[in-house]
Formats: structure tokens, C-alpha cells, sequence
């Protein structure tokens, strides 16, 4: 089951929570699943982030800084063109 949170205040809710006991603030459903797909989608563009980060470092260590560079570029360019395709 996955965390809910207070689209007002931030702390982790109960699903079956109408108030959050910490800030007052009245919970209905949209306003949770709005909060929850903003955390899910910064949670999997980390993710992204640190393996394009891993392989230029990886990159890095066997060849030259520029070499990994140009090839984590492309890496990005053409990940962000499938992306945005769909």
C-alpha cells in the first residue's frame, strides 16, 4: 500500500483519514492522489537522474571526461525524444 500524503502540510495520512491530524486541513481524494502522482513522478525522474549519473561515471573511469560527457548527452537527448513521443 502506498503512503498518502497532506497535500497541505506534507505528513504521511492514513487512507481513511478525512481531517489531517496535524494541519486541520479536510482531505478528499483528488487533492491526495494529486499530491501522491507529484511524489511518485520526482520519485522515478531521481531515479532517471542517478543512472544517466552512474553511466557517465561509469563512462568516465574507463575512457576521458568528454567521451563520457558526449555519450551521457546523447544518452539524454535520445531518452527525452522516446519520452516525449508518447
Amino acid at each position: 500500500m502506498k503512503a498518502e500524503r497532506c497535500p497541505n502540510c506534507n505528513k504521511i495520512i492514513s487512507p481513511h483519514e478525512r481531517i489531517c491530524s496535524n494541519c486541520g486541513e479536510k482531505l478528499n481524494n483528488q487533492t491526495i492522489n494529486k499530491m501522491n502522482n507529484i511524489y511518485h513522478t520526482s520519485n522515478i525522474a531521481t531515479l532517471w537522474f542517478f543512472l544517466f549519473f552512474f553511466i557517465w561515471a561509469v563512462l568516465f573511469a574507463l575512457f576521458d571526461w568528454i567521451i563520457a560527457t558526449v555519450i551521457s548527452a546523447a544518452l539524454v537527448i535520445i531518452f527525452l525524444a522516446v519520452k516525449l513521443k508518447h
